[in-house]
C-alpha cells in the first residue's frame, strides 16, 4: 500500500509539461507547423530554419506564420457617458497606461529612424480596428483613397465607422492613439508612409513607453480640439501626464543613458506641440531640454559611430535645428538658444555646411522637418535671431529711424550708424552672401520618400522659398545691403550695374523704383509657394515663410493715397496700366496668402495658424494706412508670439 500511495503521490506531483514529455501522446497539439506540413496535414517538428519533413522530402521549407496577438479588453476601463450623454471630465477621468510595457532599449541600440517597418513588426503591432490602430504603418494607398490627407474629420468618421463597438463604449485613450496614427503623424512630417519616423518609430515604441503613449494622445486631442472643444481639456491632461512621466517619475534605478533616445523623442513630440494647446506657450524650456539631451547622447557615443547611429544623430539634430529656427523669430535670447552648441555635420550630403548638393554617388533623403536643405533653414534661423537682437538693441531709436524710406530719392543722408548697427549689418551681409551662394540639391540627387503628396521637386521649391524669405528679411531691416547689391540712379535701377546674384534671383525691370524691389521679392516667394498644392506634405513647413513673405505685400504709396494724384502725374497710359497690373498682382498674392492660411486652419493645428493670419492682416491694415510696419514689431505689440510651424 505504501508503494502504491508513493506512486500515486508522484503521479499527482508530475506537472502537465513533464507528463507531456514522458508521454508524447498527451502533448498538446500544435497548430503552428510550417505552411507545407499544415497544408498536407503532416506532423511538423517545427525545426528552424526548416522542419525535418521538408528536409526528408528535399524541398524548401516555406517557414512558419507569425503568431497573431489578440487584444484583451478585460482590464480596460470603459468610459460610460453621463445621463446627459457627455463623457466624464478630465478631473475624474482615469487614463490607463500602456499595456505590457517593453523593457528599456539597450544603450547600444538605436531607434532606427528612417527605416521601414518590417512585415513581422507590423503584425506584432497590429491590433483590432475597433480598439487601436490596425498598424502604425497603415497602407498609404488606402490612406490616399480615403482622402484623409486633406480632410481630418473624415479620418475620425472612418474610425467610428470601422468600429464594431458602440460609440458610447469607445475607449477614449485608444481612440486618440488610433487618431494619431490615422492623421496626426501625417501632418507632423513633410512625408508619410513606412519611412515617416513619427509613424514607424513611434509605432514601435508607444505601447512600451508611458511618456510617448501620453504624448501622442496629447497631440491627437489638441488637434481634435479644433473641431471638438471638449477635447481641449483632454489634451491638456494628457500633456500633463507626459510631463509627469518625463520630469517627475523616477527611473526605477535604470541607467538614464539607456533611455535617452526615447526621452528625446518624447520631448520632440510634446515640446514642439505646446502651441497646439495654447498659442502663447512657446515650449522654449523643452527646446532647451532637447538640446541638453542631444549633447548627452553625443558625449556618450564618443568619436566613432556607425552609419545607423549617424543617421539617428542627424535626425535629432535637424529636428532641433528646425525647432530652433521657429523659436528664433519669437525669442531673442541668443545665448540660451544660439547655434554654438551644434553644427550641421559634414558626414551627410544633405547636411553639409558648404552645400546641400550631395557628392557623386550619394543621395539626399528628405528629413521630416528640414526637407532636403537644412542649411537654408539654419541660415533663416540666424537671420531671425539677428533681427530680433538688433531690433531689441535699437528699440529706442527705431521710432525715429526709417528702415525703408519710401521717398527714395537716395540723395538723403542716413544718420551715423551706431556700433550695434554696424555690427549687425556686417553679420547680415555675411548671411546674405551665404544665402545668395546657396543652391538646393538637384532632383536627380534626391530620394523619393514614397509619399505621392510630396514629390521631390516640392522640396526644391520649398528650399528656394526659404532662401528668398531669408533674403527678404535681410533687405527689409538692412536696406544698405540691398543698395550695395542694386545700384540706383535718381528714380530707377542702374541696369548696367545690377549684381549678377540679384539678377539670377529675380528679374528686375529697370523702370521699377527701388522701393518696389521688396514687394517683387515677396511676390516671387509667394509664387514659389503657389506651385505647392495645399495637400502637399510640406504644408507643415510653410507657415513661417508665408508669414514673412506675405506681410510684405503692400501697395505703393500712390495707390494708398489719393488715386487721382497718381493719375494726374502719369505721363502715359502705359505707365498707368503697369501700375494697375501690379496692384492686381499684389491683391492676387494677398488673396493666395489668406486662402492658404485658411486652408491650413482646417488641415493643421488651428491655433498657431489663426495667429499667423491675424498677424498678416493686421500688418496689411497698418501698411494700407501708410504706416511703416514690420510683422515682428506688430507681433510683439499685439502679444501674438507663437511657434509658426
Amino acid at each position: 500500500m505504501q508503494n502504491i500511495a508513493s506512486s500515486t503521490s508522484k503521479e499527482k506531483s508530475t506537472s502537465p509539461r513533464e507528463a507531456a514529455i514522458l508521454n508524447p501522446r498527451r502533448a498538446p497539439k500544435s497548430r503552428n507547423g510550417c505552411l507545407r506540413c499544415k497544408a498536407k496535414r503532416l506532423k511538423c517538428d517545427e525545426t528552424k530554419p526548416g522542419c525535418q519533413q521538408c528536409v526528408k522530402k528535399n524541398v524548401h521549407c516555406p517557414g512558419y506564420k507569425s503568431k497573431s496577438l489578440v487584444w484583451s479588453t478585460k482590464h480596460e476601463k470603459v468610459m460610460v457617458p453621463n445621463q446627459d450623454g457627455s463623457f466624464p471630465s478630465t478631473s475624474t477621468m482615469s487614463f490607463a497606461g500602456p499595456s505590457n510595457p517593453a523593457p528599456l532599449m539597450p544603450e547600444n541600440q538605436t531607434l532606427g529612424f528612417g527605416e521601414p517597418v518590417s512585415q513581422e513588426e507590423t503584425e506584432i503591432n497590429t491590433m483590432p480596428t475597433a480598439n487601436v490602430p490596425r498598424s502604425p504603418t497603415i497602407d498609404t494607398s488606402e490612406r490616399r483613397d480615403s482622402n484623409t490627407a486633406t480632410d481630418s474629420l473624415s479620418a475620425i468618421r472612418q474610425q467610428l465607422h470601422r468600429s464594431t463597438v458602440p460609440e458610447f463604449l469607445l475607449h477614449l485613450p485608444t481612440m486618440l492613439v488610433e487618431y494619431y496614427f490615422s492623421y496626426v503623424c501625417q501632418i507632423f512630417s513633410s512625408f508619410d508612409g513606412t519611412l515617416n519616423p513619427f509613424r514607424s518609430t513611434v509605432g514601435r515604441l508607444w505601447d512600451g513607453s508611458a511618456p510617448i503613449y501620453y504624448a501622442i494622445q496629447s497631440m491627437a486631442a489638441a488637434y481634435l480640439a479644433n473641431h471638438f472643444p471638449r477635447m481641449s481639456p483632454v489634451g491638456i491632461q494628457m500633456q500633463r501626464e507626459t510631463y509627469r512621466c518625463l520630469y517627475q517619475v523616477p527611473q526605477g534605478g535604470k541607467n538614464p543613458a539607456e533611455n535617452l533616445d526615447k526621452t528625446l523623442l518624447t520631448v520632440l513630440l510634446v515640446g514642439q506641440t505646446t502651441a497646439w494647446h495654447d498659442p502663447k506657450d512657446l515650449g522654449l524650456v523643452h527646446l532647451k531640454t532637447a538640446k541638453r539631451l542631444n549633447r548627452r547622447r553625443l558625449e556618450q557615443q564618443g568619436g566613432v559611430v556607425d552609419s545607423r547611429a549617424r543617421r539617428q544623430n542627424e535626425f535629432f539634430e535637424q529636428c532641433i535645428l528646425y525647432w530652433d529656427m521657429l523659436a528664433g523669430f519669437v525669442e531673442e535670447d541668443i545665448d540660451e538658444f544660439g547655434f554654438g552648441e551644434f553644427e550641421i555635420r559634414d558626414t551627410s550630403p544633405s547636411t553639409s555646411p558648404k552645400s546641400d548638393i550631395s557628392e557623386e554617388g550619394d543621395k539626399v533623403f528628405p528629413h521630416p522637418w528640414t526637407g532636403v536643405a537644412p542649411k537654408v533653414q539654419k541660415l533663416f534661423a540666424q537671420v531671425g535671431r539677428l533681427i530680433r537682437s538688433y531690433r531689441k538693441s535699437t528699440a529706442q531709436e527705431a521710432g525715429s529711424l526709417d528702415f525703408l524710406s519710401l521717398d527714395l530719392g537716395f540723395n538723403m543722408e542716413f544718420p551715423q550708424d551706431s556700433a550695434a548697427t554696424i555690427e549687425a549689418t556686417a553679420k547680415a551681409q555675411a548671411l546674405e552672401e551665404e544665402l545668395l551662394a546657396f543652391e538646393p540639391p538637384s532632383a536627380c540627387n534626391l530620394v523619393d520618400a514614397g509619399d505621392e503628396n510630396t514629390p521631390v521637386h516640392q522640396y526644391i521649391l520649398l528650399a528656394e522659398s526659404y532662401k528668398c524669405a531669408a533674403l527678404l528679411e535681410i533687405y527689409r531691416i538692412f536696406p544698405s545691403i540691398l543698395f550695395k547689391r542694386v545700384p540706383f540712379t535718381s528714380n530707377t535701377f542702374a541696369s548696367s550695374s545690377l549684381d549678377p546674384a540679384i539678377q539670377n534671383l529675380l528679374p528686375i525691370p529697370t523702370t521699377q523704383p527701388p522701393s518696389d524691389f521688396l514687394i517683387s521679392l515677396a511676390m516671387h516667394t509667394i509664387s514659389l509657394l503657389e506651385k505647392l498644392p495645399s495637400t502637399s506634405g510640406t504644408r507643415c513647413l510653410q507657415p513661417i515663410v508665408i508669414l514673412a513673405a506675405g506681410s510684405e505685400l503692400r501697395f505703393s504709396p500712390a495707390s494708398t493715397a489719393d488715386p487721382m494724384s497718381g493719375f494726374m502725374a502719369a505721363t502715359s497710359s502705359s505707365l498707368f496700366n503697369s501700375l494697375t497690373n501690379r496692384e492686381v498682382d499684389i491683391a492676387s498674392a494677398r488673396r493666395f496668402v489668406t486662402t492658404r492660411l485658411q486652408e491650413f486652419q482646417l488641415s493643421l493645428p488651428a491655433k498657431p495658424i489663426v495667429r499667423a493670419l491675424m498677424l498678416v492682416q493686421e500688418t496689411w491694415a497698418r501698411a494700407d494706412l501708410g504706416q511703416e510696419v514690420f510683422w515682428m514689431d506688430v507681433m510683439d505689440e499685439m502679444g501674438w508670439k507663437t511657434i509658426f510651424g
